[in-house]
């Protein structure tokens, strides 16, 4: 279940930043962290229903109010799998047949806004039909799932959930082109482009000088990002990937820090930061005139896209995975 993948996720970044401790100490703050990361997921979740509850024409239609009953039904079945309901995934198939008939009666294009949600609910229900052993249809609903965007792979080999599944020669198959799928899908649901003047000079908490005109016939990526962002964290592995696999190929990776504290803490801060987590692409300490350079800038994660000439393309806010950045990143380079 895709759930249990966030909880995990959650605590997992907990147990990241906690340090050492004793023993005593290790379970209390264990215990603690699990409370925590609990009620960050119900947050979470929350959050995504009351976003649903809101009566925006958009989310209003016919097909945001199946999805929304679909969803609802969904976390419903989580609940009752971890009291051990033995009808729950019912539910969860339930609640993808009701996406199922959305898929039959209307063309991608109009279910894509929706496209996050749907994908959970049909790999949800691709579960719970490979626990009742219909191989077929959980195959077939796991694939649906990964045209809506699932591109978890790791967590789709694990899955208790999927034995069956990954036992039939059809999923084996699928597996393999799963990665070229989800890139296939990346690049077609690219953003918007949107450009505005940016530069800056700055130095690299390693005191070296750090300027984008460095980059030029590069394609850059500039994160601005803080080490006390849980989603900004949660984006580094990625951000340190594109590094690795597209470094070679005129590619450069940059982060521009911004902590709130004294310059001097806070490089040491982040230096201890870059050390732990192996990032391998310079950082800075960013300041306002630079972030100040990006209209609305409302939240971290801020990702820009900069092309060979120097120009941004796009910008994301958030947390995004490492196939919509890569997807933009290959567009860039092939220009």
């Amino acid at each position: 279940m895709l759930r249990t993948l966030l909880f995990g996720a959650v605590v997992g970044v907990a147990i990241m930043l906690s340090g050492c401790q004793s023993e005593d100490q290790r379970e209390t703050a264990q215990q603690q962290r699990e409370a925590e990361a609990e009620q960050t997921l119900e947050d979470l979740f929350g959050e995504l229903a009351e976003a649903l509850e809101e009566a925006s024409p958009s989310e209003m239609s016919p097909i945001g109010k199946v999805v929304r009953k679909a969803q609802k039904l969904s976390n419903t079945a989580f609940n009752e799998v971890q009291s051990g309901e033995k009808n729950a995934y019912k539910k969860y198939a339930d609640a993808c047949n009701m996406i199922m008939e959305l898929v039959e009666k209307h063309e991608k294009t109009e279910l894509i806004p929706y496209a996050n949600a749907i994908y959970v609910i049909l790999y949800n229900g691709a579960c719970a039909y490979s626990i009742n052993n219909d191989v077929e249809k959980a195959l077939s609903t796991f694939k649906l799932a990964v045209e809506y965007g699932w591109d978890d792979v790791d967590h789709t080999m694990s899955d208790p959930d999927l034995v069956n599944l990954r036992a039939t020669g059809g999923f084996k198959e699928f597996i393999i082109e799963m990665e070229t799928i989800a890139e296939r899908i990346a690049a077609e649901n690219l953003p918007a482009e949107e450009s505005f003047p940016f530069d800056f000079s700055l130095t690299s908490i390693n005191d070296k000088p750090l300027s984008l005109a460095d980059y030029k016939g590069k394609v850059v990526i500039v994160d601005f990002w803080g080490t006390w962002c849980p989603p900004c964290r949660a984006e580094i592995p990625s951000f340190i990937k594109l590094q690795e696999e597209f470094g070679e190929q005129g590619f450069q990776m940059i982060g521009l820090n911004y902590e709130g504290g004294s310059a001097i803490s806070d490089k040491e801060k982040v230096k201890n930061y870059v050390s732990s987590e192996g990032i391998n692409y310079p950082c800075a300490l960013g300041d306002d005139a630079t972030q100040q350079q990006v209209p609305d800038f409302n939240a971290y994660p801020t990702t820009l896209f900069i092309d060979k000439k120097g120009k941004v393309r796009y910008r994301l806010v958030g947390l995004h995975s490492y196939k919509d950045l890569s997807a933009i990143v290959r567009k860039l380079l092939t220009e």
